[in-house]
């Protein structure tokens, strides 16, 4: 039973926590759309597979440096070329074989690139760029440092 004098009152006290209750049902949604921070198991995935990236990474370095320095001897081969033709007599049998000579180490140092040290490259390249993406994937949602702290706890990484 409500007393006809507190009617008024209860009136407005039901409209207040109204809109309190949708203000505060308002602000869930972006509550929502937040990220939820790592689970223990989640970091343990993430703690293992951050030191797999580095090794793919070096590896990934190494095929491009491999890459970059027969493509640096492939352009060196390619100015001796044009240079050896610049000055050719047609008459000079020693300077046509230099020059044949030239050409044939030009073409298998263009085949060593094309077949060998540019799919390297871009394999070693790929494998780290997939890893990063796994990685990212999972492990750059929040984390909560009492959950890092269990995660590392006993942690074992199959394959390491």
């Amino acid at each position: 039973m409500v007393f006809p004098s507190l009617q008024p009152r209860l009136a407005v006290l039901m409209g207040l926590s109204a809109a309190l209750a949708l203000s505060l049902g308002a602000a869930r949604p972006a509550e929502a759309q937040s990220a939820p921070s790592l689970t223990v198991p989640e970091i343990q995935q993430c703690l293992c597979m951050q030191p797999k990236l580095q090794p793919l990474q070096d590896a990934w370095l190494a095929k491009q440096k491999d890459f970059d320095e027969h493509q640096r001897q492939l352009d060196a081969i390619n100015q001796e070329v044009t240079a050896q033709r610049a000055k050719l007599d047609p008459e000079d049998t020693v300077g046509q074989q230099v020059l044949k000579d030239l050409m044939a180490q030009q073409q298998t140092l263009r085949d060593q690139v094309g077949s060998i040290y540019l799919p390297a490259v871009n394999q070693a390249r790929d494998a780290y760029n997939n890893a990063v993406m796994q990685y990212n994937g999972l492990c750059t949602r929040p984390r909560y440092s009492v959950d890092e702290a269990k995660a590392r706890q006993g942690l074992v990484c199959v394959g390491q």
